[in-house]
């Protein structure tokens, strides 16, 4: 009995250790919240760090399991290492699906090379309420993340998930996948890879400016009061069964995208690139081409009501099918096979007066067919 006295002693040391351990950890942790200037050292996961302040952030903060962490509100001052760019957050393949992010500001630019941001929540990230900028998202899984009134500019997205994620009210300037911005600047990713992808993402709001997104795919999304502006690069680009409303690609080139099963309403493509573009079972209305080069164009079995094509030329374009009616503007130059309807459409105004407003259709030309067809499919 005397022999197994001491064992017995020395497990209950040990158990108290390990309670007084535990207990200091968690004091740790609280001691980190809000207001705490902190330089993190261990693995957190699960942990709430709203406003803290991170001060010469090191590569221990690869340790981080962001699986729910909570970083609201807390500001990167410092960070190292630093390499060619100067310093950084380094985020580099670090786990961070389903973390809070919410209004951190970012006074040395995050590192999200291939990081897993799955769910994770960027809504107003800003650097001193400038954009967060200069940010290497090479191979960055976003999918469903959100980006609520995030400030972003410079970010290089080769690689890029953003599969059904939420842009509401962002900015985002310089986005781009081009190899020859990437050249002295970070690794591209491997060529068969470089293509972003943002299928059955949302964007409400938002401002694109001077992004080269070539070949990107952006099916099954939604473009709702979003502007594209300097000159985006966006051929190639895939927008099948995408929804646009009331959003304007200004000058954008959009030669060789897919527009495929597209709803556009109010959409404006004003001097855009169009060559080689596909609408083909598209459905779009009151939407803006003037002055857009249309070269190829497909509108095969589109519906088209109420849009505008003056200054165009739809020559070479393929109208097979394609429904075209109550077109506003100066009519555009036509395939040989198509010629111009006029008449007047009437409306009713708010004071109950009707307006008559001038409009064409674009149908096939009668001298077509000379078989009765025309008569033949009129009677049935």
């Amino acid at each position: 009995m005397l022999s197994i006295l001491p064992r017995f002693c020395s497990l209950v040391a040990l158990a108290a250790l390990v309670t007084f351990t535990s207990t200091v950890d968690a004091q740790v942790y609280r001691g980190r919240r809000a207001g705490k200037t902190i330089s993190p050292t261990g693995r957190l996961a699960d942990c709430n760090l709203s406003g803290a302040v991170f001060m010469e952030t090191n590569k221990a903060f690869n340790a981080i399991d962001g699986g729910r962490c909570i970083l609201n509100g807390a500001r990167f001052e410092l960070s190292e290492p630093s390499g060619d760019m100067g310093p950084y957050v380094p985020l580099e393949g670090v786990d961070l699906r389903h973390s809070s992010w919410v209004a951190v500001d970012f006074l040395t630019p995050p590192v999200l090379r291939y990081a897993n941001a799955a769910q994770a929540n960027f809504s107003s990230i800003h650097t001193d309420g400038e954009p967060v900028e200069m940010v290497d998202a090479t191979g960055l899984i976003a999918t469903k993340a959100k980006f609520h009134g995030a400030q972003t500019a410079l970010w290089f997205v080769q690689g890029a998930s953003f599969n059904e994620a939420e842009f509401t009210s962002t900015l985002l300037n310089g986005w781009t996948t081009d190899p020859l911005s990437y050249e002295g600047m970070f690794e591209s990713a491997p060529e068969s890879m470089r293509a972003m992808t943002a299928s059955g993402a949302k964007f409400e709001n938002c401002l694109l400016e001077e992004c080269n997104l070539a070949g990107a795919s952006f099916d099954g999304s939604a473009l709702i009061l979003t502007k594209f502006s300097e000159e985006c690069v966006l051929n190639g680009c895939n927008f099948d069964n995408v929804i646009i409303e009331e959003t304007d690609f200004l000058e954008a080139n959009l030669s060789g995208a897919s527009l495929k099963s597209a709803r556009l309403d109010e959409a404006s493509f004003e001097g855009c690139n169009l060559t080689g573009a596909v609408f083909s079972n598209a459905v779009i209305r009151e939407s803006n081409f003037s002055g857009a080069e249309m070269r190829g164009v497909s509108f095969a079995h589109a519906i088209v009501e109420g849009s505008d094509f003056t200054g165009t030329d739809l020559s070479t374009s393929n109208l097979t099918n394609a429904v075209m009616k109550d077109l506003i503007g100066t009519p555009p130059a036509l395939p040989q096979d198509f010629v111009i309807k006029s008449h007047e459409l009437e409306t009713v105004n708010a004071d109950n007066d009707t307006l008559r407003t001038p409009v064409y259709d674009i149908v096939i030309s009668e001298s077509r067919y000379n078989d009765g067809y025309r008569q033949k499919k009129a009677q049935n």
